[in-house]
C-alpha cells in the first residue's frame, strides 16, 4: 500500500496562518481576554491603528495564502509525481545512534548540574541561557530521534528518554514552543513514515490534549488557577502578544511596496556559534532599517519582519518561493533520508516559530540547528570511525 505524508507543509503553514495573523484582529475588535495581563497594553496600539490600516494589513495578508500555494504549484509542475514513502535501510550512520544517545545525555547531565537553578521555576526563576541551552539540545534530540524513527532499526531507548527528560525539563521552566515543535515532528512521523499510522480520531485525541496541557502550562507559569476562560486566555495570548510588532509597525510606519532586505540577509551572521567569535553586532535589526517596532515580550510577527524586509509586492513573492522550497523538501525527503528528517523538522517549526521569531532566529534553526549542526556530528563520526588511528593494527 502506498503511503504519503498525509499532514505535510501545507496544512501546518494553514494553522500558523490562520493562527497567528487573524486571531490578534479577532481579539481586537471584539475586546476579549479583558482585564487578563497584556490585554489592556495590546487594546491601546490596536485602538491606535487607522481603518485603512487595517484593510491593508488584510489586502497583503490574505495575498500571501494565494501566493505559498501558488508556490508550491509551481514546483508541483516541475515534479508532477510523488513516490512513495517507505523506511529507509539501516546504514553507517543510524548505526551510531547509541553513541550518539550516549553524547547527548551526557550534555543533558551537564545542563541540568549548571542549570539546576531555574529548574520547576517557570517563570519565576526565568534565564534565557539555561532555557537557550535546553532548547537547543530538545531539537538536537528531535533530529536524532526522527533520523531513528524512519530508518529500520531497534529505536535507542537511551535517545527516547533523553528527549523526554529534556521536554520535562523544559516545561518546567515554562518554555512550551519546543515541546510543541518535538510533538509535531512526530505527529509528522506518524502520519507518513510510521508502519503503524494514527488515524484521525487518533490525531484529534492526541492534538486535545496536547493543547489542553500546553494551555494547562501557561495557566501554571502564570501563577493562576486553572479554568477555561484562564486556558484559553493562555492558548491565544501567543499570537495576540506575537502581534505586538506588527500594531506598532502600523502604527508609526509608511508601508513600502519594495524593500532591501537588510535584516534577513545579515541574519545569517548568526550561524557563526558564539563560542568562537561572536558576529551579533553585524546584523541589521528591523529598527536599524529605519521602521519603528515594538516587541514588550520579545516574539517578532511574521507579518512585520516579511513587510519590512521585502515590502507588500517582495512579501508576496517571497511567500511563493517559501511555498516552492517547501515542496522541493517535502520531494527530496522522498528519497534521501537525511532530507526526510530535514523536512519532518521543518514541519515541525512551521505552525509556530515561523510565524512569531524573526530571520535572526528562525535562520539559525534552518541552517544550523536542523541541518549544519546534525551533519557536522555525522562527519565527526565518520571521521572516527575510518580514521588511521582506529583502524590500526
Amino acid at each position: 500500500m502506498k503511503q504519503y505524508f498525509r499532514i505535510d507543509h501545507r496544512i501546518l503553514f494553514l494553522i500558523g496562518y490562520i493562527f497567528y495573523l487573524f486571531t490578534p484582529l479577532i481579539v481586537g475588535y471584539f475586546n476579549f481576554f479583558d482585564g487578563y495581563p497584556g490585554i489592556e497594553l495590546y487594546q491601546g496600539f490596536f485602538k491606535q491603528i487607522s481603518e485603512n490600516k487595517i484593510i491593508t494589513y488584510l489586502l497583503i495578508t490574505l495575498s500571501w495564502l494565494p501566493a505559498f500555494y501558488i508556490g508550491h504549484f509551481i514546483f508541483k509542475l516541475c515534479k508532477p509525481y510523488k513516490r512513495s514513502l517507505q523506511l529507509f535501510s539501516k546504514n553507517s550512520d543510524s548505526s551510531n545512534m547509541p553513541l550518539i544517545a550516549v553524547v547527548l545525555f551526557l550534555v543533558l547531565v551537564i545542563f541540568v548540574l549548571l542549570g539546576r537553578g531555574s529548574l520547576f521555576g517557570g517563570y519565576a526563576t526565568y534565564d534565557a541561557n539555561v532555557r537557550g541551552k535546553f532548547s537547543t539540545l530538545l531539537v538536537i534530540y528531535d533530529f536524532f530521534l526522527v533520523y531513528q524513527l524512519i530508518t529500520k532499526q531497534k529505536i535507542s531507548i537511551l535517545l527516547i528518554a533523553g528527549c523526554t527528560l529534556t521536554a520535562f525539563f523544559l516545561l518546567t521552566m515554562g518554555g512550551r514552543m519546543y515541546v510543541f515543535q518535538t510533538f509535531l515532528t512526530l505527529l509528522v512521523f506518524k502520519t507518513s513514515f510510521a508502519r503503524k499510522k494514527w488515524n484521525l480520531k487518533q490525531i484529534c485525541f492526541i492534538l486535545a490534549v496536547g493543547l489542553f496541557v500546553g494551555s494547562a502550562l501557561g495557566v501554571w507559569r502564570q501563577n493562576l488557577t486553572f479554568n477555561l476562560s484562564k486556558a484559553s486566555y493562555s492558548f491565544f495570548a501567543e499570537p495576540v502578544f506575537t502581534w505586538f510588532s506588527t500594531s506598532t509597525f502600523l502604527i508609526d510606519n509608511k508601508i513600502p511596496l519594495v524593500n532591501f532586505p537588510a535584516n534577513f540577509l545579515t541574519s545569517f551572521f548568526n550561524l557563526v556559534p558564539n563560542t568562537f567569535f561572536s558576529l551579533r553586532q553585524y546584523v541589521i535589526s528591523t529598527q536599524d532599517m529605519g521602521f519603528i517596532t515594538q516587541s514588550p515580550l520579545g516574539a517578532d510577527s511574521v507579518w512585520s519582519t516579511f513587510v519590512i524586509n521585502f515590502g507588500s509586492i517582495g512579501s508576496f513573492f517571497f511567500m511563493m518561493a517559501t511555498g516552492f522550497v517547501l515542496n522541493f523538501l517535502r520531494h527530496n525527503s522522498e528519497n534521501s533520508r537525511f532530507g526526510a528528517v530535514y523536512y519532518i523538522m521543518v514541519c515541525g517549526l512551521l505552525p509556530f516559530q515561523f510565524f512569531r521569531d524573526g530571520f535572526y532566529i528562525i535562520n539559525k534553526q534552518l541552517f544550523f540547528n536542523f541541518l549544519l549542526l546534525p551533519g557536522l556530528i555525522f562527519l565527526v563520526l565518520r571521521f572516527v570511525q575510518y580514521s588511521p588511528i582506529k583502524n590500526q593494527p
